[in-house]
């Protein structure tokens, strides 16, 4: 696979972090918001390992490489004229991780990200870009019989069961589209936080104190930057019925809540419901060629799901997402009818609002569900370690009859190396939120290598 230059300087880095490597055992790919070990339960496996006495290191490194083909469309409706999409892209990453544990009461735990990203347009401009990322980095401390930790850094938590929608997630700003791209380490990124934990029997109760990361805002013009803290109440309780009860806050603002419950119907079969009520709405309302502030009263995003497992290791997926986030029809009909004025006025007078307008109304594609109702399913082997494994699902908007296609071939071919080759299929009308996306389809063939 061709990739970019890299210079010196850069390639040095890669390098160097590559050489202090040594060989582990590989481990089954994974989507990047599935649920991943808490920070207490990554310093409990390291105090286990180790007797709960002396010092012990242990890191991973693994490497991604990709390359991409896109198909942009060729009318795009809110494109204002001018702007340029990716036709082809291609990535080398470096994904470090690092646990280091100090007799049985203190540990670290630190996440490293190199990524070098080439890109050409659709216009046949080029650009290339190298950015380090510190994903996650905390301290841990706990009692000896674990009832009690605090974590203090850089901490990326999970508060969600679901696979595609994951409302529980309450953090601002958060992302909630987790298989658009599994490559893309920077949804990884965790949040500057305060965590206190307390365990006892099968209750678990976590405090947060978070600050709202600009970094994460990805250029997106909300009011969360107007808050600097957030607050986060998480109750646990495993059981035959898991419960997870979510208390967030921003600081000064209203109190928004979750709640998420996962059962066995029978032993192959787990039911999942995952609500949240909160406060201020994710999308901003219409008017005059511009989107006014968040409303506030309260709305509610809900997912029913259900797992089956079969023999062979195949899975399959169902849930139904309810947005009261998403726009409604008429809602809808607004944004399309300011749209059509504004790409009228890129010739008049009012041309620098119009424009303004357009590229606010493709930011929104990045934020979320822009609907009310989604079907999602899914179906794949990838529950355990085999040579070949496979994956498909489909993303369906019943509001506008638009879906999001994904299929997956992943082939391990060693302990250490796998290939995945992923094509990604967007369609629907012009003004429809799957059509409205710039790539009407796109293939990567992606390399992982785990060192």
């Amino acid at each position: 696979m061709a990739m970019p230059n890299l210079t010196l300087h850069k390639l040095a880095i890669i390098l160097s972090v590559s050489a202090s490597a040594a060989l582990a055992s590989a481990q089954e790919y994974k989507d990047p918001f599935s649920n991943e070990l808490s920070e207490s339960s990554k310093s409990q496996d390291l105090s286990s390992s180790n007797g709960g006495s002396g010092y012990y290191w242990n890191y991973d490194i693994s490497a991604i490489a990709y390359q991409q083909q896109n198909s942009v469309r060729e009318d795009q409706y809110f494109n204002p004229g001018n702007l340029q999409f990716g036709e082809r892209e291609s990535l080398l990453a470096l994904d470090f991780s690092s646990q280091f544990l100090s007799g049985p009461h203190f540990s670290t735990f630190t996440r490293l990200a190199f990524i070098q990203d080439y890109k050409v347009d659709d216009g046949g401009a080029s650009s290339e870009e190298f950015n380090a990322y510190l994903l996650e980095g905390y301290l841990s401390s706990y009692t000896s019989n674990r009832r009690l930790g605090i974590n203090i850094g850089r901490i990326k938590p999970q508060w969600s069961n679901g696979y595609n929608w994951s409302p529980a997630n309450l953090l601002k700003p958060v992302y909630d589209r987790p298989n658009l791209d599994t490559d893309d380490l920077t949804q990884q990124q965790g949040w500057d936080m305060a965590h206190l934990d307390l365990r006892y029997g099968d209750w678990n109760a976590g405090i947060y104190i978070a600050e709202v990361e600009d970094n994460l805002d990805r250029k997106l013009d909300h009011p969360f930057a107007d808050h600097e803290y957030q607050y986060a109440l998480v109750l646990n309780r495993e059981g035959d019925l898991d419960t997870r009860l979510v208390v967030h806050q921003l600081d000064g603002g209203e109190l928004n809540a979750a709640l998420g419950l996962s059962a066995l119907a029978r032993d192959n079969i787990t039911l999942r419901f995952e609500g949240a009520w909160e406060q201020q709405r994710e999308l901003p309302v219409v008017s005059d060629i511009s989107y006014g502030g968040l409303q506030e009263h309260g709305y509610l995003k809900a997912v029913l799901g259900a797992q089956m497992s079969l023999k062979g290791g195949w899975d399959i997926t169902a849930e139904y997402l309810y947005n009261e986030h998403g726009y409604e029809s008429e809602e809808w009909d607004q944004v399309i009818e300011q749209v059509d004025l504004a790409k009228q006025g890129l010739l008049s007078v009012q041309a620098p609002a119009a424009f303004n307008f357009l590229i606010d109304s493709y930011e929104l594609l990045s934020v979320g569900q822009l609907r009310r109702e989604y079907l999602f399913f899914m179906w794949g082997n990838t529950r355990i370690e085999r040579k070949f494994q496979y994956r498909q699902s489909i993303q369906y908007n019943l509001d506008d009859q638009s879906q999001y296609h994904n299929v997956e071939l992943i082939q391990n071919w060693t302990e250490h190396f796998s290939t995945r080759l992923q094509a990604q299929v967007f369609s629907g009308c012009e003004s429809c939120e799957f059509g409205l996306i710039p790539n009407e389809h796109l293939l990567r063939l992606s390399f992982y290598y785990d060192f």
